[in-house]
């Protein structure tokens, strides 16, 4: 059986070998064990160095790789992805989709044109409502989510749909229930993801000044991960005199080090301004960490605030230094709602024992699609 499947993202490339995201290298090498033939297509761009959280290397990982260069203008790149895509769904047997993106949305319905069975990813929140994409929530075989109010959406649009486990570093066996929730003299905050605007980078650079401007001075920021505005966001801490406050430490890719940093924070903030739902939630509550945290996309599905997190309001660092400054005035008291977080990761992933691909498998298996 061959299996295609598409990402709605891009991979970098340098003279070292083809880079993704490393949760989705992980999927798509244990997915490629179970089929004859696996091939994975993303549109490809060149390395620099602050592109993204691409950090694992997929070449020679089992699997074949089919990628298009996309450059400044994304028009003939498009044309290509449409007719190379077209050819390769009418040979493969499965096309799963990483859900949503307009190539995506084309290439199913090039499955659809084809009558070939196909499945959907869906682990972002834009455009799951139109029309066009409840049409094709109904016709595939299935949608897994990242979310169960993407799953709840999708089951009312019609459509066939499972969450699936969050695809994050850590598990059970890393979770931190022996935190003490103390004061300090000094508190280190920790945000990890992609460093700019949509993320609310910005806005956590522009409370920092104002904690400074407030005469707190027992904080320090750690912001890890790279992106399209690290050079900015790196370039506006060293003008507003912030370097003895906050550091970036661009992408980091190995487990024990990443697992370091949620273990010496203090506070997890996550100002972001659109989500499906973020990996590092759940990686924050395993850690035992107390979270500040947007509630856009499917966030407050699971997050409430007063319970196992503090909501901010997105685009407004001053309310975001406002709760800075109340957590870190009363810790003892405030960081308690990670005790609360901690028990619910445990109950969420309480029916979540199945990887993404086992769990992708086993539905192939039950729809005849998938027979060894």
């Amino acid at each position: 059986m061959k299996i295609l499947c598409v990402n709605n993202n891009v991979m970098f490339e340098d003279d070292k070998g083809i880079y993704i995201n490393r949760a989705t290298a992980f999927f798509i090498m244990e997915l490629a064990r179970y089929f004859e033939k696996l091939e994975f297509f993303q549109f490809r761009m060149k390395f620099t160095d602050n592109d993204c959280m691409a950090s694992f290397n997929i070449q020679d990982k089992g699997f074949a790789i089919f990628s298009i260069p996309r450059g400044k203008y994304k028009f003939i790149p498009y044309l290509k992805a449409f007719w190379h895509g077209f050819r390769r769904i009418h040979t493969c047997d499965f096309l799963y989709l990483y859900y949503p993106g307009n190539i995506c949305i084309i290439l199913a319905l090039f499955a659809i044109f084809q009558r070939k069975p196909y499945g959907l990813y869906v682990r972002g929140e834009q455009g799951i409502r139109a029309p066009i994409s409840k049409f094709l929530f109904r016709r595939a075989a299935i949608a897994l989510t990242i979310s169960p109010k993407f799953t709840d959406l999708i089951r009312k649009a019609g459509g066939n749909a499972e969450t699936i486990r969050p695809m994050m570093d850590y598990g059970e066996e890393d979770m931190v229930l022996n935190r003490t929730y103390t004061a300090k003299n000094h508190y280190k905050l920790l945000y990890l993801g992609r460093i700019e605007l949509a993320k609310g980078s910005y806005d956590l650079i522009a409370a920092a000044k104002m904690l400074i401007d407030q005469g707190i001075h027992n904080f320090s920021i750690d912001m890890v991960g790279d992106g399209a505005d690290a050079t900015a966001i790196k370039k506006r801490v060293s003008d507003l005199g912030l370097s003895a406050y906050v550091t970036l430490h661009g992408t980091i890719a190995d487990r024990a080090v990443l697992q370091k940093f949620y273990q010496n924070a203090d506070l997890f903030i996550l100002p972001t301004h659109h989500e499906g739902f973020p990996r590092v939630l759940y990686e924050s509550m395993i850690a035992g960490l107390p979270i500040l945290t947007t509630f856009v996309g499917t966030i407050s599905y699971l997050m409430k605030d007063g319970m196992n997190c503090y909501e901010i309001p997105k685009k407004n660092p001053a309310d975001l230094a406002l709760h800075i400054i109340d957590v870190i005035r009363d810790y003892p008291n405030k960081a308690r709602v990670a005790i609360n977080g901690a028990k619910t990761i445990q109950d969420y992933l309480q029916d979540k024992k199945q990887s993404h691909a086992v769990q992708l498998v086993r539905i192939l298996r039950e729809k005849g699609i998938y027979q060894e």
